[in-house]
This record gives C-alpha cells, structure tokens and sequence, in this order.
C-alpha cells in the first residue's frame, strides 16, 4: 500500500510540476484547476503525505493551488520523512509550519515534538503528552518509543499495549520502526535517557515459559541491530521476555547508538 501511495503521489508531483509550467507559458487554466476544491485538497494532501518538497512545488502552480495548500487538511497529513536534518531548522517558516501540524493533529510532527521535549529538552510531560497524542492516532514510531517509556517506568501493561499496536501496524515486524527511531535518535542532542535496572532487567514482569531460562535459550548471543531479521527473538520466546528484551536494547541504543547487547545483558 505504501509503494503505491507512492507512485500516486509522484505521478500527482509529476503532474503539478507540468501544472507549474502551463501556468507559466500558458494562458489558459490547466485542467487539474478545474477539479472542485474539495478534491483538490484531498489531492495536495496525498501529495503532502509523501513529499514535502511536491507540496512546495504545488503551492508556486497557481493561485488556486496556493490558497488550497493552506488548508488544516493538509497540515494534518504532511511528512516530513525525508527531512530529518531539518530538525535543528530556526527559520521562522519552518517552525511556523511544524505549529500548524502539531496543531492539526498531524501525528508525525506531533511524534517529532515528543521526542524533542522528552529526549533533548529534558521536558517529560510534556514529551509524553505529545508523543501519547500521536500514539493514540496510531503513528508506529510513537507507539514504540511511548510503549518502551511506559514499560521502562514501571508501566508494563499500558506500555505493551502501545508496542502491540505497533507491532500490529508492522505486520508483526519491527525492524523498519528500529530503524527510522534510530535514524531520529542521530539527529537529537540526548541529555535525557531512560534505564531499566539492572537487576529488574531480566524478569521485569516475569517470564511466562514453564521451562526456567527456555526463552533465554532461543534468544541469539552474537548482537542485533535494525537491520537485523525481524524474528529475532524466536518462536518460543514469551511475551514478557520478548518485551523486557526490546526495552532493553532501545536503552541500550540510547546511550550507544546501537541495539546491539551483550549476552551478559540479558
């Protein structure tokens, strides 16, 4: 679905870049000006959910374009995917622009502040109110990272029904999340990083196997990291040691700047 929504939207930018041109060269109204309004939007904001940078290009089209391009719609699905550099950004119009999302619901630019307010500025309510926010709008990288806080302070359950939801949005894999969590991670200044102790780390909320240690059994000992497979843990793993392992390696990446653990870890 997702590579299809990303054909659409090239084929969309393709064609407002040609929209661009006929403004420029032509004086009749190209044809997409004639969609009615309402479509126009749900055009741009496919458009938006893709590429920021098509976003920009439909806004210097035409009039109509602009003045479509403004709507809460739009706001509400923009991505902002491809610019994680822009994370530092202080003009004025780019962080005018990350309000307006953050105002309009948009879970990414909501997830985005979370992690700023938690992570970097040392805020936590407040990091944890916006990550919640676009957890509950069912934003992958904030059901992770809110379930991980959640489960790492004492909150298992609440946090493990986050990090399923997750899991479930991923068809039960988490690899590609690991990865865009970690490639956010790089970008921010971490003054704020969470810990589970050492001695709760192991059966934090207990492991569920009827063999003692089996689960310890079926984990691997030699690392892991994003691009590692997604059926890392094994088919026999319980719940809770699967879970307690995640957390685990998310603090680990915290302080190192990669999932990978050490056998004595687990």
């Amino acid at each position: 679905m997702a590579g299809s929504l990303k054909r659409k939207s090239q084929a969309l930018g393709s064609q407002i870049s040609g929209t661009v041109k006929m403004a420029r060269f032509s004086a009749s109204p190209p044809p997409i000006e004639s969609l009615p309004n309402d479509l126009l939007i749900e055009v741009l904001a496919k458009v938006a959910a893709c590429s920021f940078t098509d976003l920009v290009h439909a806004k210097l089209a035409t009039k109509k374009f602009l003045e479509a391009s403004s709507h809460n719609y739009i706001f509400q699905h923009a991505s902002l995917e491809n610019f994680h550099k822009l994370l530092w950004n202080n003009s004025k119009e780019f962080w005018s622009f990350m309000e307006k999302c953050n105002n309009n619901g948009n879970p990414e630019t909501l997830y985005r502040k979370g992690m700023l307010e938690f992570f970097t500025h040392c805020r936590e309510a407040s990091g944890m109110a916006y990550l919640k926010l676009s957890a509950q709008k069912g934003y992958p990288d904030a059901c992770y990272v809110y379930g991980i806080i959640l489960y790492a302070t004492s909150m298992e359950d609440e946090g493990v029904k986050f990090l399923k939801i997750c899991e479930a949005k991923l068809g039960f894999k988490l690899a590609e999340c690991r990865r865009r969590v970690k490639e956010f991670v790089y970008y921010l200044w971490v003054k704020n990083k969470i810990y589970v102790l050492e001695n709760d780390s192991s059966d934090r909320r207990g492991c569920e196997s009827v063999i003692k240690n089996c689960c310890k059994k079926n984990v691997r000992r030699n690392g892991w990291d994003w691009n590692d497979e997604d059926d890392y843990y094994g088919e026999h793993t319980c719940e809770a040691c699967k879970w307690n392992g995640e957390v685990l390696r998310f603090c680990n990446m915290l302080r190192t700047g990669s999932y990978d653990i050490m056998e004595g870890d687990l």
